[in-house]
C-alpha cells in the first residue's frame, strides 16, 4: 500500500520536476540568445559610439561617486563652465572654475551606484562599464519569463522571454550606459511583483512590492507612479476584509518609503529647494516649452537653446541645483500659461505622437540618434519590430478586458504612465522604455493564445 502510495507521488511529482527543468533550460538558452544579441550590437555598433549627455554624466559620476565624491555634478567638476549671463542689462562672462564641487540630484541614483560598483573594483573605461550594461540587461529577460509563466504558462513564459531577448527597443539601451537598462529591469519587477500581490494578497507580498517599486523609482523618476496606481487597483479588487487591506496598502507605503528615504533624506539636507527623487525636471520643461518646441520645426520635442540664458543669482553668483532648476521651472511655467491653447490642441498631441511613434516616426528617430547616441539602423529594426507587435498588444488587451481586468491593469499601466510622461515632458522614444516592457508582454500573450489556437485545432483534426 505505502509502496503505492509513493509511485502515485513520484509519478506526479518527476512531470512537474521535469517541466520546471525543461523551463528553465529553455529560459536560460534565450538569456543566452539575448546575450549575444547584446553583444553583437556592442562590438559592431556601440563600441565606437562616444558618450554625450545623460550617459556620459552616469559614467563620470559613477567614477567620481568611487573616488569619494559622493553624487557630484560631473562636469562643473570635470570642465567647470564660462556662460554669458544678463547682469543689469549687460551681458557678462561668469566662470565657474574646473574642480567646482556640488551635490546633484538630476538622476535618481540606483543607475549610478550599480557603475559606481564596477569602477570601485577598478573598472572605471567607458567600454568596460558598457560591457557590464550588457549584462545588467539580462536579468530582465528572466523576469519577463516568471511574468509569462504566472499569467499563464511556461509557454507564454518562453515566448515573453524571447521577445524581451531579441526586441530592439529593449536592447538598444543595453551598452549605452543609460538607465533604461535598469528602468526596464524595474519595470518588469515591478509587474512580477504586482502580479504575485494580486494573486495572492498578504502583507509580506505587499512589502516586496513596495521595496520593487520602490527601487524602481530610484532607477527612474516617473516609475514611482506604478506603485500606487496598482496598490488602488489590488486594493478595491481584492475580496478581504477593509483592515486587510489598508494594512496591506500600509505595508507598500512603508517598504517603498524605506528603500527612498536615505536618497530622499539625502536631497532635503543637501539642496536650498526641496528636492526628493530629482531635480531635473525644470530643465526638461523649460526645454520643451519655447517658441521652437509650439511652433516650430521641433513641435512636441525639446529645443537645447530654450534653457538660455543660464540661471545665475541676480548679481551673477552660483545656485545650487536645485535653485536653478526652479528658476527655469518657472520660465517655463510662464510660458505654458501664455500658451495653454496651443499646449492643449497641438502641442501635447505631437509629444504622444512622437513617443508612440504615431508622429514623425523616422525622424524622431534620427533625433534620438543626436540626443541619446541611438543607432538609426538599430532603431529603424525597433520601429519594424514594434509596428508588428503593436496589433498583437492592442488584440491581448482587448482579451484581458474580457476576461482578465486586473491582470490588463498590473501588466498594461506603464502604458498610460508612459504616455503622461510625455504629455508632461516632451515626445521621445526613449521615454517609451517602460511602457517597452507591457508592449512584449501583452503581444506574447497574443502569439500564446494563437499557438494554442492552432494546437487545439490540429489535435480536434487528429
Amino acid at each position: 500500500m505505502v509502496h503505492g502510495l509513493m509511485k502515485i507521488r513520484e509519478s506526479s511529482i518527476r512531470p512537474n520536476l521535469l517541466n520546471r527543468l525543461n523551463f528553465n533550460k529553455s529560459l536560460l538558452l534565450i538569456c543566452l540568445l539575448g546575450l549575444v544579441v547584446r553583444l553583437l550590437y556592442f562590438l559592431l555598433v556601440v563600441a565606437d559610439n562616444q558618450l554625450s549627455g545623460d550617459a556620459a554624466s552616469y559614467h563620470l559620476s559613477a567614477n567620481l561617486f568611487a573616488d569619494g565624491l559622493g553624487f557630484t555634478e560631473p562636469f562643473r567638476y570635470l570642465f567647470g563652465s564660462i556662460d554669458l549671463i544678463p547682469i543689469n542689462g549687460e551681458t557678462t562672462e561668469v566662470i565657474t572654475p574646473i574642480g567646482h564641487i556640488e551635490p546633484t540630484a538630476g538622476h535618481p541614483p540606483v543607475w549610478t551606484l550599480l557603475l559606481a560598483v564596477i569602477s570601485f573594483l577598478g573598472f572605471t573605461t567607458v567600454f568596460e562599464q558598457q560591457i557590464v550594461s550588457i549584462l545588467l540587461g539580462i536579468p530582465s529577460i528572466i523576469i519577463a519569463g516568471f511574468i509569462g509563466r504566472k499569467i499563464s504558462s511556461e509557454r507564454l513564459g518562453l515566448i515573453t522571454a524571447f521577445l524581451t531577448a531579441t526586441y530592439a527597443f529593449i536592447w538598444i539601451n543595453d551598452g549605452l550606459l543609460m538607465a533604461e537598462t535598469c528602468a526596464i529591469t524595474g519595470a518588469m519587477a515591478s509587474i512580477l511583483a504586482g502580479l504575485a500581490l494580486a494573486e495572492n494578497p498578504s502583507i509580506k507580498r505587499a512589502f516586496i512590492f513596495g521595496c520593487v517599486g520602490g527601487l524602481a523609482a530610484l532607477c527612474r523618476a516617473e516609475l514611482v507612479l506604478y506603485l500606487p496606481l496598482i496598490t488602488l487597483i489590488i486594493f478595491f479588487k481584492s475580496e478581504i476584509s477593509f483592515k486587510t487591506k489598508l494594512t496591506q496598502c500600509a505595508s507598500v507605503a512603508i517598504a517603498a518609503l524605506l528603500v527612498v528615504m536615505p536618497w530622499v533624506a539625502r536631497n532635503l539636507n543637501s539642496f536650498e529647494e526641496t528636492v526628493f527623487l530629482s531635480d531635473g525636471a525644470g530643465t526638461v520643461l523649460v526645454q520643451a516649452n519655447c517658441d521652437s518646441t509650439y511652433f516650430g520645426p521641433n513641435l512636441g520635442y525639446w529645443e537645447l537653446k530654450c534653457g538660455q540664458p543660464p540661471p545665475y543669482g541676480d548679481s551673477g553668483e552660483l545656485l545650487d541645483e536645485s535653485q536653478r532648476d526652479r528658476i527655469v521651472r518657472d520660465r517655463s511655467f510662464e510660458y505654458i500659461s501664455k500658451n495653454k491653447k496651443r499646449l492643449l490642441t497641438t502641442v501635447i498631441p505631437a509629444r504622444i505622437g512622437r513617443m508612440w511613434g504615431f508622429y514623425k516616426p523616422v525622424e524622431q528617430l534620427r533625433l534620438d540618434t543626436l540626443a541619446d547616441r541611438r543607432s538609426f539602423t538599430v532603431s529603424l529594426l525597433g520601429l519594424s519590430q514594434y509596428l508588428l507587435l503593436l496589433p498583437f498588444s492592442i488584440f491581448a488587451i482587448f482579451n484581458f478586458w474580457k476576461n482578465r481586468k486586473e491582470t490588463l491593469f498590473i501588466t498594461a499601466s506603464w502604458i498610460p504612465i508612459a504616455t503622461l510622461t510625455a504629455a508632461l515632458a516632451f515626445g521621445n522614444t526613449r521615454y517609451r522604455t517602460a511602457a517597452e516592457t507591457s508592449l512584449v508582454i501583452l503581444a506574447a500573450f497574443s502569439f500564446d493564445l494563437l499557438i494554442k489556437r492552432k494546437l487545439d485545432k490540429t489535435s480536434v483534426t487528429n
